[in-house]
């Protein structure tokens, strides 16, 4: 099993829940590894790793990498750098992003890749479900008045109960 340390702010007890399918790689918080390492700066935690035989690091510390200093000790060291950007402090979403691009991470450190891997969530906005309709009814050259006739829900279909009686 490679172990892959985390940096501050991911939550354990959920990554413990979820490390069965984590595959060969265990998600290791870097106080699990020393106490020490939480107050250490980000060269002086990239140095620190690489001499306790780690290959990488998981931060959402990715102004780190805009730091020609810490950036040194990423060349220097080749470790793999996960940055995640654009979550903040908040913890759930860094671990959100993690999991939504653990495979790719899993398969870099697995194939020896090192070099720094940017991940950058998306903020998904909503859609107005009738713009999505007159996409589809564009790609089926169709009217989007006229398919939503065809498929319109009725009066009387959203009265009935699809789950029948409500008296249990």
């Amino acid at each position: 099993m490679t172990p892959l340390p985390l940096d501050h702010n991911f939550p354990q007890p959920i990554l413990a829940a979820l490390s069965e399918w984590f595959g060969d790689v265990e998600l290791l918080p870097i106080e699990r590894i020393d106490p020490r390492l939480t107050n250490l700066g980000d060269r002086q935690l990239v140095v620190a790793l690489y001499q306790l035989g780690y290959r990488g690091l998981v931060t959402n510390n990715y102004r780190m990498l805009q730091n020609p200093v810490e950036l040194a000790a990423v060349i220097k060291t080749k470790l793999s750098i996960f940055a995640i950007e654009g979550v903040g402090d908040d913890p759930i979403r860094a671990t959100g992003a993690l999991l939504l691009d653990l495979p790719s991470v899993i398969n870099a450190v697995e194939a020896g890749r090192s070099g720094v891997f940017w991940l950058r969530p998306r903020v998904p906005q909503p859609k107005d479900p009738w713009d999505l309709l007159k996409e589809l009814a564009d790609r089926r050259h169709e009217d989007v008045g006229a398919l939503y006739r065809q498929v319109a829900v009725s009066d009387d279909e959203l009265a009935t109960p699809v789950l029948g009686s409500t008296e249990q």
